[in-house]
């Protein structure tokens, strides 16, 4: 039986931190055993490449500093030459003329000496040695990238979702986000995707906790927004002033004017949240957002800013002229850090936020050494609840096995160690919120429990996810000079595969000229030209064509095939 996670700071701390740590290192020790590399081997090949390009770095700087002294030589002779000529045929007294000459012939020839003596064959030898030494080291690291190549092979996309799997058995992750998994969102939880309406999915991850679904989701979105621009214009003018003798002259004035103008410019950002639908309370509706209150230590003046929280809430408790049914409960902490307020139901609240709930729930919000803190927003739409959390934001989402090769070993292991530990601890703090309430994780779902059948079938999540990894320029209009938010459409094939159509949407830009009326210091009112961009829209519709993959897929005249999770995308 799989053991309910209901105290998720102290489990973390205590269990999953070091055994996820363990299995990773596990995992990685197993592949590198398969794979047959030989460890001593790899290690000595990349000691001789670290050697080499501290050998190569130090000629370099020899070189380099070479160059800075034949720079100086080479200045010296020019200023032996000048004074050469300025001895021979410059009006000067005889005995500076002789100083001239001897100096400048003193200076010519040393310097000459010293460049094609010492500089220039130091010179020839220091480039030989970079050369020689930069054609070793491309060689070893082509050997090491060899010797590594049957390790890189043996990553692939599900690595980290299984390592999660085996530390922490009730968290679940996809093999990718299914049709079946968002229409269960749909039809089981309310789920409104017109929020994804004006956004594109970079990447995604889905997943159950004890059946009740979850999605990691890392979207883009545009926004309008102002641009300043700024014009310049150079005036002139003249005025009559009195000068200190009595006499009148004219004064010539000059003066830059600046001049800006405001125009609405698209700006795009990525926005990452977690989605997670459970039947508990289901028309339960709140929100919540950080809290300055969270963390504080004891002390005097942090107990006022509690106590005048405390104040507040209970005035809002005992207000009965508004329709908020808000009622205080008796963990008084909860109440302040959490801060939902605007709950519709506080029956179904208490339901779900029993005292084990707000326990677990204060004890994370006041973390600062384990978890992240609170750093999230908590919103619960019925049945859909989305956070959004600050580190979330700032975790790398894509596990493309790509960026686990390597051709030394050991960086290879340490980048694999720290990339995993990484996305657990922000992906399960992500998720600790929801796993602090026990009703969810003892609330299963419909479809799990009558085992409905299903069809897995990859969904559009997934399809902008493999848009986004082609990238704009596979589909952006030719006219676009922005981001893009790329939108798809599937169409099943007879053979097993979909027709993707990706719609991207940009603008493109039309330079424009604003007169902006400035007033100068001449008394007058100018027009200063202010170049600006009008950005206006423009889409282009393409396609590619993806399959679920299989042991036996195999796909004919494929172009750009890539792999993608447990996909393949291709163009025809």
């Amino acid at each position: 039986m799989i053991e309910d996670i209901y105290e998720p700071l102290s489990r973390y701390r205590d269990e999953f931190k070091d055994k996820f740590a363990e299995n990773t290192r596990a995992k990685f020790q197993e592949l590198l055993t398969q794979s047959e590399v030989d460890l001593e081997a790899n290690r000595a090949l990349n000691e001789k490449i670290t050697d080499n390009r501290a050998e190569l770095s130090e000629y370099q700087n020899k070189n380099s500093s070479a160059s800075c002294f034949l720079t100086i030589l080479i200045i010296i002779t020019i200023a032996g030459i000048i004074a050469l000529l300025a001895g021979a045929f410059g009006e000067l007294a005889e005995d500076l003329k002789l100083k001239c000459i001897l100096g400048g012939l003193i200076s010519v020839a040393s310097s000459l000496i010293i460049i094609f003596a010492v500089i220039v064959p130091k010179q020839n030898f220091l480039k030989q040695k970079i050369a020689e030494l930069t054609v070793i080291i491309s060689h070893q690291v082509e050997e090491a990238w060899r010797q590594m190549e049957p390790l890189n092979k043996l990553f692939d996309w599900h690595i980290t979702a299984n390592l999660i799997r085996q530390t922490v058995p009730r968290l679940e992750f996809d093999p990718y986000f299914t049709e079946c998994r968002l229409l269960d969102l749909y039809h089981s939880f309310d789920w409104d995707d017109s929020f994804n309406n004006d956004k594109s999915v970079i990447a995604s991850h889905s997943g159950v906790i004890n059946d009740n679904p979850f999605v990691f989701g890392n979207l883009r979105t545009m926004e309008w927004g102002t641009e300043t621009y700024k014009g310049t214009k150079v005036i002139h003018w003249t005025s009559r002033v009195r000068g200190s003798d009595g006499k009148m002259r004219t004064v010539h004035h000059t003066q830059t004017l600046v001049a800006t103008y405001n125009a609405p410019k698209p700006f795009y950002r990525d926005v990452k949240l977690l989605l997670y639908g459970n039947d508990a309370a289901p028309n339960l509706r709140f929100s919540r957002n950080p809290s300055e209150l969270s963390g504080l230590e004891d002390g005097f003046f942090n107990s006022l800013k509690k106590k005048s929280e405390l104040k507040k809430l209970k005035k809002l408790s005992r207000n009965l002229d508004d329709d908020l049914p808000y009622t205080l409960m008796s963990n008084h902490d909860f109440e302040i850090l959490f801060h939902a307020t605007d709950r519709n139901d506080a029956v179904a609240f208490r339901l779900l936020f029993t005292p084990l709930a707000q326990q677990q729930m204060v004890r994370l919000l006041n973390d600062k050494e384990i978890g992240f803190g609170d750093d999230f927003s908590f919103h619960k739409l019925g049945k859909i609840n989305a956070i959004f959390s600050d580190h979330l934001n700032n975790t790398n989402f894509n596990t493309d096995p790509q960026q686990f090769k390597f051709y030394n070993v050991d960086e290879a292991s340490d980048f694999f160690q720290r990339f995993n530990e990484d996305f657990f601890r922000s992906s399960y703090f992500a998720l600790a919120p929801l796993l602090s309430i026990p009703l969810y994780q003892q609330t299963r779902t419909t479809a799990s429990i009558y085992n409905r059948q299903t069809h897995f079938k990859s969904c559009f999540w997934e399809h902008e996810a493999i848009a986004n990894f082609y990238g704009d320029n596979y589909f952006k209009h030719p006219d676009c000079i922005t981001k893009n938010i790329l939108k798809t459409t599937c169409t099943h094939l007879d053979d097993g595969s979909s027709e993707i159509q990706v719609t991207a949407y940009g603008y493109r830009g039309v330079n424009r000229i604003a007169n902006v009326k400035v007033w100068g210091n001449d008394g007058r009112i100018h027009n200063v030209q202010v170049p600006w961009i009008e950005y206006l829209p423009v889409s282009k519709t393409s396609k590619f064509y993806c399959t679920e993959k299989t042991a036996s897929t195999e796909i004919p005249n494929a172009k750009n095939l890539i792999t993608r999770r447990s996909i393949l995308a291709y163009f025809k």
